[in-house]
């Protein structure tokens, strides 16, 4: 099974030839795995591909190699951790207080009971997450941009040595 995928690896590289647009499709299907927007993941990664032309197989298989069921829960926590840290913390924004009235109402909901305030340290606040899911997804994508680039040049020229098929 490794070794089929390996090969179906191969081939897409091998039909693409451009690890510029490789990195770029990979980079923006980190970037849309990384948001936390479940139910537009799929279409948002269709249109993106759409309208930057990018390669739709790619940006697939890097939106659900890195947002999966395994991996969803934690990127959430990462994803509110890193924005509290970095708007709250780091810029000294409270945007608790731009907090929309359901999400206050599902606070007083939990608080009832667990203590929010013992995990996240306040109550949650969804520009936390949705914020810092942005900044951190696009600083995850810019910082992979490059190292990708190398790796698909790299796989580009083993494809070609290899003589891989289309088939």
């Amino acid at each position: 099974m490794i070794s089929s995928l390996k090969k179906k690896l191969m081939q897409l590289i091998q039909a693409e030839k451009s690890p510029a647009r490789l990195s770029a499709s990979f980079c923006v299907g980190t970037f849309i795995a990384i948001l936390p927007v479940i139910p537009f993941q799929t279409p948002g990664l269709f249109v993106v591909c759409w309208l930057f032309s990018l390669n739709l197989a790619v940006t697939f298989a890097a939106t659900y190699l890195v947002n999966n069921p395994f991996t969803l829960i934690p990127i959430y926590i990462m994803d509110y951790a890193f924005g509290v840290w970095f708007f709250k913390n780091l810029l000294g924004w409270n945007l608790d207080r731009y907090n929309p009235w359901w999400v206050e109402k599902g606070n007083d909901f939990l608080s009832q009971y667990i203590d929010i305030k013992k995990y996240l340290g306040s109550d949650f606040c969804i520009w936390y997450l949705v914020l810092g899911g942005f900044v951190l997804a696009a600083l995850v994508s810019v910082i992979l941009y490059p190292f990708l680039k190398i790796v698909f040049r790299f796989l580009i020229a083993q494809s070609e040595k290899m003589g891989v098929e289309d088939k």
